[in-house]
């Protein structure tokens, strides 16, 4: 046997060094190859790699390293609700990425999905007093929030009922002018008319 000829590993039992050398190698074999086939005028296809995917691919990936977040309940203030967040989430995101409304709608779910798990694995981390405590947390949050609406919803009928008062006012005043300036527009053209 050739002493020239090198030891055969499978690539799975390479090392990670080993199989960054294997692509190199590979990667220059297949482009001298296409340089060659070019040469000759033949037909040349690009390198068989999904490497060019992974560069159009946005390198803008969200940090997901959980551990460097706060519980929800200690970062957002009690009246903040999940949609709030979700929203502040897409202004700081600026509509940016380039997908379109599909995208935007992917990109969405795809939080949703991964703030769900990490909500879930974070009360699965708690104690049986912390979620109690969270619950009760939740159940004041709750309550203010019903209260705050409800003051709301009577404030607009009170005000509600004015303002309504005021824009009817506003149409009669409206429909009246138009009526006359439509009188005027037909006797001008009677007279024209004539």
């Amino acid at each position: 046997p050739s002493k020239k000829k090198r030891r055969w590993k499978p690539y799975s039992k390479l090392s990670w060094e080993e199989k960054q050398q294997f692509d190199e190698r590979q990667s220059l074999r297949a482009s001298r190859l296409r340089a060659e086939m070019f040469a000759k005028g033949q037909p040349v296809a690009p390198y068989n790699t999904t490497q060019f995917l992974m560069e159009d691919h946005d390198q803008e990936e969200p940090d997901l390293k959980t551990g460097l977040y706060p519980r929800r309940a200690a970062a957002k203030s009690d009246d903040t609700s999940e949609e709030d967040f979700l929203e502040e989430a897409a202004e700081e995101d600026g509509g940016s990425d380039g997908m379109g409304g599909d995208g935007s709608e992917f990109l969405q779910r795809d939080f949703s999905e991964t703030y769900e798990r990490y909500h879930v694995e974070s009360l699965q981390n708690m104690s049986k007093q912390e979620l109690v405590k969270e619950y009760l947390e939740l159940e004041k949050c709750l309550s203010r929030m019903e209260e705050e609406n409800n003051r709301l919803r009577m404030e607009s009928k009170k005000h509600g009922g004015e303002a309504t008062e005021t824009r009817v006012r506003q149409l009669e005043l409206e429909v009246d002018r138009l009526r006359a300036e439509n009188l005027r527009l037909l006797r001008e053209k009677d007279l024209s008319g004539q």
